[in-house]
């Protein structure tokens, strides 16, 4: 028995036999096509079916230890591709069933979970209920904390800050956003957190003259007005000033720094900053929204609370 599964095995794993979908990838070189039937960090138990001739085929679903196995190309779900193509279209429950289904395989090299799971995670972040956005705090780190991708992770990294203001979360989001700018040499995070330390001290403006109307006549209140609002202001502009050629993330300080200047009634300031991103970045995505926003004459600032949309990497799930 142990002799004819062997053969099955080296015969399936050779070009041109098995129609299965999912793609075994050994540590010892074999490919193996087949169907998984049932995976975890224990065992991995797959079927092959191979096709003998004179209408006879023969079956096998060996167990394997998950230790030997290098990678896997796990075979898309149904219906997975077309929602995927879908892009800002696909539906909320949908990218949430898909994520359930997925995410089991999270930490597995070459599964595309993650890249889902920033998707579903960014998707949630521009719903209109809080609960939503705590949900995707929840998506984002276990995404940071069983992705096998790096470059997830750094993603996950930039929602979960964005997820936090949104949340209201500003000081955890600010603790975070400071510790992230001294430890990391990636200039994109860099970046990244000097942008999420801007929008939370962005909604802190605004809760302040919220709070205080007469901020202009307070003596107590003013200079931390003024001290905040020039703070942000520096934040945004931070990118543009020192990592000018890193466009999109320039080009979205910008943008956000006009806002600042639009909500301090600068509207000098506010189109300067836009037209910066016409001329200066007019491939970057922020780009159509400077055109619209000098059409209608610099429009009234966007909330820090919207997620920027620049995801990535929605990270666009691969």
């Amino acid at each position: 028995m142990r002799a004819l599964l062997s053969l099955l095995l080296l015969l399936f794993a050779l070009p041109g036999f098995g129609r299965g979908q999912d793609v075994i990838h050994l540590k010892s070189g074999e490919v193996i096509r087949c169907e998984i039937v049932a995976i975890t960090d224990n065992i991995l138990t797959y079927k092959t079916t191979i096709d003998l001739g004179g209408g006879r085929s023969a079956s096998a679903q060996p167990t394997i230890s998950p230790e030997a196995v290098a990678y896997i190309e796990f075979a898309p779900l149904p219906g997975e591709a077309e929602l995927l193509a879908r892009g800002k279209e696909a539906t909320l429950d949908a990218l949430e069933s898909l994520w359930d289904e997925k995410s089991r395989h999270l930490h597995r090299p070459r599964s595309n979970a993650g890249e889902i799971g920033l998707r579903y995670g960014q998707r949630l972040l521009v719903e209109p209920d809080s609960f939503q956005w705590k949900f995707a705090l929840g998506v984002f780190d276990r995404l940071l904390e069983r992705d096998w991708n790096p470059g997830n992770r750094k993603e996950a990294t930039k929602g979960r800050l964005r997820a936090l203001i949104q949340l209201g979360e500003l000081d955890q989001a600010k603790a975070e956003a400071l510790q992230l700018a001294q430890e990391s040499e990636d200039p994109e995070m860099l970046i990244e957190a000097r942008l999420a330390l801007g929008l939370a001290d962005f909604e802190r403006l605004r809760k302040l003259e919220e709070e205080n109307p007469r901020w202009e006549e307070d003596e107590t209140v003013r200079p931390e007005r003024e001290r905040l609002y020039h703070s942000v202001i520096d934040q945004f502009l931070w990118p543009f000033l020192f990592h000018g050629t890193e466009e999109d993330l320039a080009a979205r300080g910008l943008v956000r720094a006009s806002e600042v200047h639009q909500f301090g009634q600068d509207e000098a300031s506010a189109r300067a900053c836009l037209e910066d991103v016409i001329t200066l970045y007019p491939n970057s995505p922020e780009a159509e929204t400077a055109t619209q926003r000098l059409n209608e004459k610099v429009d009234a600032p966007s909330s820090p609370n919207e997620t920027d949309d620049d995801d990535s990497n929605e990270t666009e799930a691969n």
